[in-house]
This record gives C-alpha cells, structure tokens and sequence, in this order.
C-alpha cells in the first residue's frame, strides 16, 4: 500500500510540475516579457546573465530600471520606475500588459528557461507572503553580499538586441 501511494505521488507530481510551471508563461513565444532589473546589482546581473543562457527561445527582453523609467511609466509600472516610491525595491515583470514583482516575476521569467530549470518554478505553488518575505530579505542584502558596480553594464554583443534602451 505505501509502494502504492509512494507511485502515486510521483505520478501526480510528475503531472502537476508541468502543468504549474506552464500556468506561469505567456501563450505564445510571440508574447511580450520584459524584465527591468537594478542595472548595478552584482545578482541581479548574475541571474540576467542566466536568463540568457537557458531562455533560448529568447521569450525574454531586459532593461535596466535606471534607464527605462519612462517606458516603465508607460506600461504602467512607474511606482518601480525612479521617482517611484518603489524604486530599485524589486525587478519587474510586463507580461502582456500585467505587472508582476518579486517572486512572482522572478519566477515567472524562471518558467520561461530550457528544462530542467524551468521545474524551479514550481515554488510558485508557496504561499506569496513566505515568497515575497524571502525575495526582500534577500534584496536588502544583496549589494552587501553580492556587492554592485558603479556603472550600468553594457549588454553582451551576442544578446544585445535582447535589451531595451541601451
């Protein structure tokens, strides 16, 4: 019986996953998903530098919040924009017209990468408030811990045409 049940979850988990992380993508590869991060942050450049490498089917822009705040304004994200009371608090996600911040757009950008890490996703199913109380510990820290450069980094070549407003 516990042989059973063990196999069980493992077939509804394995059915589950996929189903949830699929939840978290635009429809179409045609859709539009930017993703506005703090352009001198040391992790947040290392997890755009990993976006790239494992979003092949490229669903996903960038730009930096320091030199997009208009076009932040514009699709409705100007709180996160600078002059926004939420200004380098957060990335954010424009997913087909939605606004999404914090865990949610982290992990909604990390459903669009190749499996096996689009699986990651799943965190998703976490309660927002255990979520989100996690990605702000994790902010407040992170040019102490992971430091920051002086400068808006430039794109790499290869991927420039993946970023906005360079």
């Amino acid at each position: 019986a516990a042989a059973a049940a063990v196999i069980a979850s493992g077939v509804a988990l394995a059915i589950y996953v996929p189903r949830k992380v699929a939840s978290l993508t635009p429809k179409t590869d045609d859709d539009e998903s930017i993703l506005f991060f703090d352009g001198v942050c040391n992790l947040c450049h290392a997890f755009v530098t990993f976006a790239l490498q494992h979003d092949t089917k490229a669903r996903v822009k960038f730009g930096a919040i320091q030199s997009n705040g208009d076009l932040m304004r514009k699709l409705g994200a100007g709180a996160f924009a600078e002059g926004g009371d939420q200004f380098l608090r957060t990335v954010v996600l424009v997913q087909n017209g939605q606004i999404y911040v914090r865990s949610d757009a982290a992990l909604r950008v990390i459903a669009m990468f190749n499996a096996p890490y689009k699986y990651l996703a799943v965190l998703h199913v976490l309660p927002v408030g255990i979520r989100d109380t996690g990605y702000k510990f994790v902010a407040k820290w992170r040019y102490r811990i992971f430091g920051a450069t002086h400068d808006l980094r430039d794109p790499p070549a290869e991927h420039k045409a993946r970023f906005i407003g360079c």
